[in-house]
Parts: C-alpha cells; sequence; structure tokens
C-alpha cells in the first residue's frame, strides 16, 4: 500500500465529512493530492456557492454538468463515499493528514523554486512561513515553564500499576509460540476484573481487546479457560471485537476503532496480532512501522485508553542481543513504545525471562516466569541471568572489569548495567549473569537499592 493511496483515503474521509455537513472544515482545493478528489471538492464547494447542501444528488450533478462524473468513478463512486464514518475523531485526523501532506508538498515546491531561481531566498522564508500547519492548525501552544510547573501535575493513572499507565502504548514482545495471545488474554481478564497480571496489580477498568487472528469459538474458549483458573466469575468489562477475515491496514480500520473506542470509554485496547494491520506495509521498513505506531498513538491519544500490541522475535540467538534488540523488524517497533516487555526463552524449559524497559516508571529488575497452561507464573526460584543458549557465545568482560565499574560510586543495577553495555558492549543478560556471580562470591553488596564493592 503506498503513501499516495493511504493519503487519498484520508482525503476521502474529509470529503465524507464535507458532504454529511461536518463543520469547521477549513480546507481547500490545493490541499488534496488526488485530483479526483480535488474534482469533487471543487463540486462540493460550487454547491455550497449556491445556497444548497452538499447532498449526494447536487454534488452528482454538479459533477455531470462539468464533464467529471465518470472521472470520480460515477455514481457507485459517490455513493461509497459518502457512507464512510464521519465521526469528529475520524475527521479530525484524516484532516491532520490531509494538512500536513498539504504542507510537505508545498514546501517542497518552494525549495524546487528557489533552487531554480524563480524566487529568492527571502520570498522563500516568507512563503514557508505562511504555510498552515497540519491538523488544521490546532496545535499546542508554546508555554513557559516557570508556569507550567507551578500548576499541579497530573499524571494519568496507571492500568498496569509501575509498568504501563493510560494513553501510553506497550508492546509484548517474545519468541514465535511463546503464547503472546494467552498472555494478552490473561492480561484482559486481570484489568477487567482488578485482578494481577504477572505479579503486577492492575487498576480495573473496561477493556476493549480487537481480535483479528482467532475464530469466535476459539477466541471464547480461552477467554472462558483463563476466567475459570483465575477463579473469576463475572468477566462484565471486558469486551471484544472478532475482526477474523475483517484484517485490514491499520489506517483503514483505525476510523472504525476510533469510533468504538469513543472518549474514556476504555482503560485498555488490545491489538492482537499486530501483523494482521500491517497489510502491504513491511516490517522492516521503518517508515512503514513509524506510520503503524503513530495511528496506535492515536487510537491512545484519542481514547484515552493504554494501548498494546504483541510483536514477534527475529530469528537468532536471542541471548546475544539486547532485549529491545530482539523484536523482528523495524526498530520502530521496539523503541516506539512506552512500556517494553520482552520474554524470551530461558534455559529452564517453559519458562521465560521476563525484562521491561519502561519510559516513565522506575526501572524493574529482570524476573522470571514460568508457562503453566493457561497462564504464565512467576518462579522465583529461577535465575533471570540463564538465557537459553543458541551454540554458545563469547564472555565479552571479565568479572573484573565489570566490578571495576563500581569504583568509587554506588550504582543501581540498571545503571550498572548500562554502564557494562556502554563500555564493553555486553548483552544485559550477561551483565545479570555476572553479577549475579559477583554477589555469590561476596564481591558486591546492595545498600539502600545501590551496588557497592564489598
Amino acid at each position: 500500500m503506498s503513501a499516495d493511496t493511504i493519503l487519498h483515503g484520508h482525503e476521502k474521509h474529509v470529503l465524507a465529512g464535507l458532504m454529511n455537513g461536518h463543520p469547521h472544515l477549513s480546507i481547500c482545493a490545493d490541499d488534496f493530492g488526488s485530483p479526483v478528489n480535488a474534482e469533487i471538492f471543487q463540486s462540493i464547494e460550487a454547491v455550497k456557492g449556491r445556497g444548497v447542501a452538499p447532498v449526494l444528488l447536487a454534488v452528482q450533478d454538479d459533477l455531470r454538468q462539468r464533464g467529471k462524473l465518470k472521472q470520480v468513478g460515477g455514481v457507485a463512486g459517490l455513493t461509497d463515499l459518502v457512507g464512510l464514518p464521519t465521526d469528529d475523531a475520524t475527521i479530525d485526523y484524516a484532516l491532520g493528514e490531509v494538512l500536513e501532506a498539504s504542507r510537505v508538498r508545498q514546501s517542497i515546491s518552494i525549495g524546487k523554486r528557489l533552487v531554480n531561481g524563480s524566487i529568492s531566498p527571502d520570498e522563500a522564508k516568507k512563503e514557508l512561513g505562511q504555510l498552515r500547519e497540519c491538523s488544521n492548525g490546532a496545535l499546542p501552544p508554546i508555554e513557559n515553564v516557570a508556569e507550567l510547573i507551578s500548576r499541579p501535575i497530573v499524571l494519568p493513572d496507571d492500568v498496569i500499576v509501575g509498568l504501563l499507565h493510560k494513553g501510553g502504548k506497550m508492546v509484548l514482545g517474545g519468541s514465535s509460540k511463546s503464547f503472546k495471545t494467552w498472555q494478552l488474554i490473561d492480561l484482559a481478564t486481570a484489568v477487567s476484573t482488578g485482578g494481577d497480571y504477572l505479579g503486577f496489580k492492575t487498576t480495573q477498568g473496561r477493556i476493549l481487546y480487537i481480535n483479528l487472528e482467532l475464530q469466535t469459538g476459539f477466541f471464547s474458549q480461552r477467554c472462558k479457560t483463563v476466567a475459570e483458573e483465575k477463579a473469576v466469575s463475572a468477566v462484565t468489562l471486558f469486551d471484544v471485537w472478532n475482526l477474523r477475515g475483517h484484517a485490514a491496514e491499520l489506517y483503514k480500520l483505525l476510523p472504525a476503532m476510533l469510533e468504538a473506542a469513543g472518549v474514556e470509554k476504555y482503560a485498555l485496547i488490545i491489538v492482537d496480532p499486530i501483523y494482521k494491520v500491517l497489510g502491504e506495509r513491511e516490517e522492516n521498513v521503518t517508515h512503514h512501522i513509524t506510520a503503524i505506531m503513530n495511528e496506535l498513538e492515536r487510537l491512545a491519544v484519542h481514547s484515552g485508553a493504554a494501548v498494546v500490541f504483541g510483536a514477534h522475535f527475529s530469528k537468532g540467538n536471542q541471548a546475544a542481543k539486547e532485549s529491545i534488540d530482539r523484536i523482528s523488524g523495524s526498530g520502530a517497533f521496539a523503541r516506539d513504545p512506552d512500556t517494553i516487555l520482552i520474554f524470551t526463552k530461558h534455559e529452564e524449559d517453559d519458562a521465560y525471562t521476563v525484562e521491561a524497559t519502561l519510559r516513565n516508571h522506575a526501572p524493574i529488575e529482570p524476573f522470571v516466569v514460568r508457562w503453566k497452561f493457561p497462564l504464565m507464573a512467576r518462579d522465583e526460584e529461577l535465575d533471570p541471568s540463564r538465557l537459553k543458549q543458541v551454540g554458545g557465545r563469547p564472555r565479552a568482560a571479565t568479572q573484573a572489569e565489570i566490578l571495576n565499574l563500581l569504583d568509587g560510586e554506588a550504582l543501581k543495577a540498571t545503571e550498572w548495567q548500562k554502564r557494562a553495555r556502554d563500555d564493553f558492549g555486553i548483552a544485559s543478560s550477561t551483565f545479570y549473569e555476572i553479577k549475579a556471580e559477583l554477589a555469590k562470591l561476596g564481591r558486591v553488596r546492595s545498600v539502600a537499592g545501590k551496588f557497592i564493592k564489598s
């Protein structure tokens, strides 16, 4: 799916909004990248100029009179247009995308004219300054920080306490067949009932599970199995949208998702699995995945809910990589979310080391979970550093080198690990293995949450 095709789809939503009388749509013909959509817009404006509501028949007649009806797809094309969603969230989103694309095109045009000498640098600067901003100019204002911090600071509520907040995005990464859907159903059940998830407390709220893969019967069966295992009698705050057979590119589904999610209706929205909404986008192309992340962010911002999705690992020895580098495809998958929860196979069967990378919460030490159908449960007896190896690997630093990083300084485990990574390039799993050995030998000890030499 090309970027132009995606943009022209957004333009059609804007046209649908205009034909359905959506207020406050400030846009002009030059803002449309598609000549077909620009023709429809001109007919809408012509009908409005005659004091007539731009309904289907009126616009159709104007296009016919101008000899453009066939060009825009005929009556069938217009009929499909007016059937598109036109709720406020959908139109605002589509308009922002269209105006931003228009602004980019105008900027490129100004640059070309500057290069070929058609305009002077001062004229180019003036024209660039006059370009309208994206999202219909509705950008947040610039604020003074002194005034900003003088006001009460309001943080979003946590959905998973200490791990994920409302309006945030979380990726759950794991290898193929690492029970990701079972885990997401466990998470959904926990939040909808206010129960625990992997030992973390949750804040009860309504959840929406967008199921793109399992047939309805199998999804229902799994939900029932998890609820019974967790001894939950009622999951009335757990909604599911079964879309197997209806999966499409996320930009196509997003308007309907925004409408279904509403505003402040859900605390958590799960999209499972994410690859089902890639369409022709490629997971290894950064700007394709960045677009997906931006669309998920719009869903989170509009709904106020936390948005969670699962992603699979790349091939190869995962123990030799940093945790956030294990997810397959573009690094945007692993670096964009606010919460990154990575499940890597442990050397013990049916066990997984869990590593969390958190943007807005305090660091969490790695821990181990074990698969006990149908749930994952913490196993405090296992060492999280003992990851399953493929063919073995050399140690990149000695115990003495890692220990010397503490010379004259007390460090949290996460600070110590990052310093070891920066100085020696070792994976976090290797660091935690060495750390455990040093502690066992009595070479280090923890004081007030920080490690020092013994």
